[in-house]
């Protein structure tokens, strides 16, 4: 009798050991799935912000733009001082705004009439670029519509679109004299005429009258610059390239056979440089810049036997 108490006091004590050995894992086991979890969670978070930290590092120019009647209203916000804003509509001209280091800028674009589409690039003060595109559309209006665009030769376009019928345009630098210009009896809607800037900071006023005697009035300050002087001479198996500017040059940059050079000895009046060519033919196109900003482009084509 008291072997088997004996006995049953042994398995009892058995069951205990194997209880407390089970809970001691169960434990663990916890502690294990705990810990499991946290690194877990931890990778998961780590993951998100390794994603969502390069955003926070992009900063880029908030752009609002507003239609007001036959203008654009161009409004920008940025975290960085603004260079210079370059647009244009459709496959004209690229137009330049200059811009004062302000990280605010509004400005305000005329829009052509019908369909077009706006190209808009946002440069910062460390060279990066933002573009914007959009389509806009100005229904025919009861007044005439203005353009003033800059062109590469330093002149500007005065564009102005009516689809009533245009009686005349007149313009005038500096309020000095106007200059008036009659609508072609062949196409009353359209005058497009290219005028001279005179050098120096101006202001020039364009007022357009359409055949009802509506009037549009446009302001543009523009300064006017010289364009230097550009010769191109092939000797032998070198061409000469020869820029020169009565005040100072800046630079001239070039590409040759789809290699891209730039020369720049620093103001001063000539620049002349020997460049030597391959067997066969080569194209070059090369732009020559002034101190003021005045840009002359040369393309060519020298053969070398």
């Amino acid at each position: 009798m008291n072997q088997i108490l004996q006995v049953e006091k042994e398995k009892n004590k058995g069951t205990i050991e194997i209880g407390k050995i089970a809970i001691f894992f169960a434990i663990a086991c916890i502690i294990f799935g705990i810990i499991l979890v946290g690194q877990g969670v931890y990778a998961i978070i780590a993951k998100e912000e390794q994603v969502q930290q390069p955003n926070i590092n992009q900063e880029v120019p908030k752009i609002t733009i507003n239609q007001i009647e036959e203008n654009l209203n161009i409004y920008i916000e940025h975290t960085k001082p603004i260079l210079k804003l370059q647009y244009h509509w459709n496959d004209e001209q690229e137009q330049t705004i200059e811009i004062n280091a302000q990280t605010t800028v509004s400005k305000d674009i005329s829009m052509p009439i019908g369909e077009n589409t706006l190209y808009l690039t946002v440069v910062d003060s460390t060279g990066k670029e933002t573009k914007y595109e959009k389509q806009y559309i100005l229904e025919q209006s009861k007044k005439p519509v203005v353009e003033l665009l800059l062109t590469k030769e330093n002149k500007i376009r005065i564009k102005v679109e009516d689809t009533i019928g245009l009686r005349y345009i007149r313009y005038t630098w500096n309020n000095g004299n106007y200059v008036t210009i009659e609508a072609n009896i062949e196409n009353l809607n359209l005058i497009d005429e290219l005028v001279e800037i005179p050098l120096g900071q101006n202001t020039l006023r364009v007022e357009a009258v359409n055949t009802q005697n509506i009037i549009t009035t446009k302001e543009l300050e523009v300064k006017g610059v010289r364009i230097p002087t550009v010769t191109l001479r092939q000797e032998g198996r070198a061409l000469v390239i020869r820029a020169e500017d009565q005040d100072a040059m800046k630079s001239v940059r070039y590409t040759l056979n789809g290699q891209s050079y730039k020369i720049d000895f620093g103001e001063v009046k000539v620049i002349e440089y020997r460049q030597e060519l391959q067997q066969g033919e080569n194209r070059i196109e090369l732009v020559a810049e002034n101190k003021d900003g005045g840009i002359r482009e040369v393309k060519g084509i020298c053969n070398v036997e």
